[in-house]
Order: C-alpha cells, then sequence, then structure tokens
C-alpha cells in the first residue's frame, strides 16, 4: 500500500519544491516526462503510435502538452485540442516546434477522436471537482465508440481531488499518473483507475517530491490497486530520467495490500492451529446465505469451521461443525454473524449473546440492520473489543443516519466512514470496487479490486465467512482472544488481506478460456483455495 495525500499537503510540497528551480517549467517539464512514458507504453501495449491531450488552461495542460513534445521526440503521433481559449504557452509552443497539431476545440472534428489510440485528460489535475463539459463528453464518447483507453494526469477531471467524489459529469480513466505519492481522492475514486506514481527530483532540489510531500504532511490515506486480472500495460523498471537534467522514476503501481499470512498447514499443524471461525448465518427463508458464508470460511482455512444454522448447511460441507445455538458452540477465535439470519427477536438476541463475548466478530448483513435500529446493541458495539461491521453503501447509510445523522455524500466516503467507525469505536470495511477499511484514530485504506466481479449475490456473505477465517488464525497465531490498542493496525491489514484474498477470488471465478466473463458467489467461493495458492506465489 501507498500513502495519499491532501491537496493542501500537494501544493504545498509543490511550492517547497519550485524555490529550487533553476528555470521556468523545470519541475513541469518533470512532470510531463512521467505523464510521456506512461502514455508510451499503454500506446506500445496496443502497437498503436497515435495520442491526442484535452489540454486544461493551467498546470495540469502543461504536463500534457509538454508530454505530447517528448512522444513526438520520441516518434509518436501526439496532438492535442485545447478545451478553454487559453492555455500554458510555453508548453504549447514546445508541442507545436515538435511538429504536434494543437487545435482550438471549436475547429476540432469530434468524431475525429476514436482514431487516436490514447486520450490524456490534462484538462484540471488537482482543481478538477467541477464536470467536464460538452466538448469534453463529446469527445470521449467517440473515443469510447472503439474503447480507447483514457490516461489522466493527477486525477480524472470531474472528480474531486480530495475527497473523491465525482460530479454530474466525469472522466473514467484506465490510468492516472501522479507525482511523489497518491491523492487523498485516489484512495476513494474508482474513476481512477490504476494509479500509478513517477516521483521527481530536481536537479538543484534537495529532495524528491515524495521526500516534500512527506515532510509537508501525514497521509490523510492509504491505497491500493490489487493486480487480480491480466493487465496489458508491462511497466519500465528504470527511471526515465536521471541525470543533469533530474530525476523522474518510472511509473510505478501503487501496489498490493502485502503478503497474506499463510493458511496452508505446517508440520505441527492440527485442525485447530490455523484457528476456528464460528458463523451464524441463514434461516430457513434464507438458507443460501448459511452455505456461502461458510463456504468463505471453508475455503479460506484448513482449521475447524463451526456452524450455527441449518442442517442444510452441513450436507454442502459435512467438514463444519453444526450447533443449533450460540450456548452449544465450542472453543473459537472469532464469529461471524448476520448473512441471511433475519431482523426478528431471536436474532437480536443472538446478536446480543455474541457482543456479550470476547472474541473477534465479524457482523454483516441483517445484524447490521438490527445495530442500526437498536440502541442497546449499538452500546455493545462499542463496548466490544474487536467489532468489525461490512455494510455495503446502502447498509453503511442506514447505519450512519442512525449513528451520526443524515448522511451528505459530497462530503466524501473518508470523512463519512471516520465518524461511523468513531461513533460506535470499532472497525468498519465498507464494501464496493474500492472496499474501504478504518478504525477509530486511523486514517482510511482503499483497496481497488480492478475489477467488479464481486458485484454478484452472495458475494458479501462468502466475503464475510473469508474474514471470519482470516482473522481466527491471526488471533490463534497472537494467542489472544481479545484486542490491544498496540495490535489495531494488524488488525486492519488482515481485514484487508482477507478482502484481496476475495478480489482474487472473484477474478479467477470470472476467468474462462475466451477471457473475462461473470463469477457468481458460488464460484468465488470454490476458487479460494487457488487464490491462496496465487497470493502466496505473488511478490507482494
Amino acid at each position: 500500500m501507498r500513502p495519499a495525500y491532501s491537496v493542501a499537503t500537494v501544493r504545498a510540497a509543490e511550492a517547497a519544491l519550485m524555490q529550487h528551480q533553476c528555470h521556468e517549467d523545470e519541475l513541469m517539464r518533470l512532470a510531463a516526462r512521467g505523464v510521456a512514458t506512461t502514455a508510451k507504453v499503454m500506446l506500445d501495449a496496443h502497437g498503436r503510435k497515435r495520442l491526442l491531450v484535452l489540454a486544461g488552461p493551467g498546470g495540469n495542460g502543461g504536463d500534457g502538452l509538454y508530454a505530447a513534445a517528448f512522444l513526438r521526440d520520441w516518434g509518436y503521433e501526439a496532438d492535442a485540442v485545447l478545451v478553454t481559449t487559453a492555455c500554458h504557452e510555453p508548453a504549447r509552443a514546445a508541442a507545436e516546434e515538435s511538429g504536434a497539431t494543437i487545435w482550438q476545440a471549436a475547429d476540432f472534428d469530434v468524431d475525429s477522436a476514436q482514431h487516436y489510440n490514447v486520450i490524456v485528460d490534462a484538462i484540471a489535475g488537482l482543481a478538477s471537482a467541477r464536470p467536464i463539459d460538452k466538448f469534453t463528453q463529446d469527445v470521449l464518447a467517440a473515443a469510447a465508440l472503439r474503447r480507447r483507453p483514457i490516461l489522466s494526469v493527477d486525477m480524472p477531471t470531474g472528480i474531486d481531488a480530495e475527497s473523491g467524489t465525482p460530479a454530474s459529469e466525469s472522466v473514467s480513466a484506465q490510468v492516472t499518473v501522479t507525482f511523489g505519492w497518491a491523492r487523498a481522492g485516489h484512495a476513494f475514486a474508482p474513476e481512477c483507475g490504476q494509479v500509478v506514481v513517477c516521483d521527481l527530483q530536481l536537479p538543484d532540489g534537495p529532495v524528491p517530491f515524495s521526500i516534500a510531500l512527506e515532510e509537508a504532511g501525514a497521509p490523510v490515506a492509504h491505497i491500493a490497486y490489487e493486480p487480480s486480472v491480466r493487465s496489458p500495460y508491462q511497466w519500465p523498471t528504470a527511471p526515465v530520467l536521471d541525470g543533469d537534467e533530474g530525476l523522474v522514476t518510472a511509473p510505478k503501481p501503487v501496489g498490493c495490500t502485502g503478503p497474506i499470512v499463510d493458511p496452508t498447514p505446517g508440520i505441527h499443524s492440527n485442525k485447530y492451529t490455523g484457528g476456528v471461525a464460528t458463523i451464524c448465518a441463514g434461516s430457513a427463508r434464507y438458507v443460501g446465505a448459511g452455505i456461502l458464508a461458510t463456504a468463505g470460511a471453508v475455503g479460506a482455512s484448513p482449521a475447524m469451521v463451526q456452524v450455527v444454522g441449518q442442517p442444510e448447511i452441513v450436507h454442502h460441507f459435512p467438514e463444519a461443525v453444526r450447533f443449533d445455538s450460540v450456548d452449544q458452540a465450542r472453543r473459537t477465535q472469532t464469529w461471524v454473524i448476520g448473512p441471511g439470519r433475519g431482523t426478528d427477536e431471536h436474532a437480536k438476541l443472538e446478536l446480543i449473546n455474541v457482543l456479550s463475548r470476547r472474541e473477534p466478530v465479524v457482523i454483516d448483513a441483517d445484524a447490521l440492520r438490527i445495530i442500526a435500529g437498536d440502541t442497546g446493541v449499538q452500546k455493545l458495539v462499542r463496548e466490544h473489543p474487536f467489532a468489525v461491521l461490512t455494510p455495503h453503501f446502502g447498509e453503511f447509510s442506514s447505519l450512519y443516519d442512525a449513528m451520526v445523522g443524515s448522511l451528505d455524500p459530497t462530503r466524501g466516503r473518508g470523512t463519512l466512514l471516520r465518524e461511523l467507525a468513531d461513533a460506535l469505536d470499532c472497525f468498519v470495511m465498507l464494501k464496493g470496487r474500492i472496499t474501504h477499511v478504518t478504525g477509530p484514530g486511523f486514517p482510511v485504506y482503499g483497496v481497488d479490486a480492478g475489477h467488479s466481479f464481486s458485484a454478484t449475490p452472495g458475494s458479501g456473505d462468502v466475503l464475510a465467512g473469508v474474514l471470519g477465517a482470516v482473522l481466527a488464525q491471526q488471533f490463534f497465531l497472537d494467542g489472544a482472544d481479545t484486542l490491544t490498542p498496540g495490535d489495531a493496525e494488524l488488525a486492519i491489514m488482515e481485514i484487508l488481506h482477507a478482502n484481496s484474498l476475495h478480489i482474487h477470488a472473484a477474478a479467477i471465478a470470472a476467468e474462462t478460456p475466451e477471457g473475462y466473463g461473470v463469477a457468481t458467489a458460488s464460484k468465488i467461493a470454490a476458487a479460494l483455495p487457488q487464490a491462496v495458492a496465487r497470493l502466496n506465489a505473488m511478490a507482494r
């Protein structure tokens, strides 16, 4: 994972670096080399040469125009359209001198955009919160007819660089290139696509951009992107520039969540040494939820899985041990409660029973609805040493409305997540294309799955089981039954690793000999052992 910084911190770091420029646009030209190299990777992946820059009036547009000049010098056909009448004139002059054609928006044939192989969004960058205009919408629509990839510089236009909140009309990029470290909005906006980072250092600069950011402030979020599906892009490792003109490192993906704890048994392992997860899921009406949650736990761990649920569950998973009630269950390291469980009085009393215990508890689905509607249960959550809530956005909204007040999405998911985690004094994992995890006093960690194959019924039930199994393993290894303050960051990382395991299982489930198709929850669960093997084999 990589840190992500606020817009104010980014601007402060830029200002500090620019004090060491020897001539105008020195830092901008370094950034442009990073943009040009990123674009070159995208062009080369498809064996194509033509690129169009959509250039805004400020420094972001300057990055794009200078990048067009570099690409021309490297033998590519790079042109640009000025989306407003103003532009960064020195960059425009450099692009024209290199041979690029520069159009005013009024003179550009929008349909011709489809004949370019990559579109570079260099319109607004950090000042990107406003919706894109009609001209830009039309250009992107034309490019989409042939599925032309979009490269955004710093931030897709129309996406707030601080909160990641999209405007009514915004750019959705395949790749976003940024500098130093990621911006806060990258951790919240799936419209960024894959985020890659180039570090920059001026010839007379005392530190690179990354260090300037670290000196200017603390990160407000952390970002990861799981390499779960095959990428057409092969990112270089050698520096773009390293000499008298300064340093530009190769565009580097923000990276994944790191190595998982290997669940495969060792020479002294037995059925308990991976930690025991107990699943309270499913009901007469929703038997499938219990089956899927159990499938997630069984697929993620070789250790014992206990079930408090319908008899049909053990018909599907005879290796699971079934009990009629929570009180009958034997030793356990974690509880998973809520999927398909219902919200009646019996389900509420069961949740209260689990929350009265000290082991970690993963709370999902129906149990979240019980919490949203009952102040007594809310108090038990606050008092519990290790509760993890796993809502999708609808469930999150209900919890937020109950605990904090009316939800205003324009304030950004980061702020909303931290407020709910503080209000309930627990960990929260908000599921989505980018899944976010936080806890009281912690920044938000965002992990982009790189795909949306998990958007299918029952996928969340599987994830709840996976999370229960992963946490059970960690708590067995720790030999603890409660969370200490020093363990909180480790707990967040294990929640993230469980999510990563689910991400890769979904990608495996969707893959066919003809390419990627769709995944079902059952197939995601069945792919978990292969996902474990993949993550163990990866350089993470």
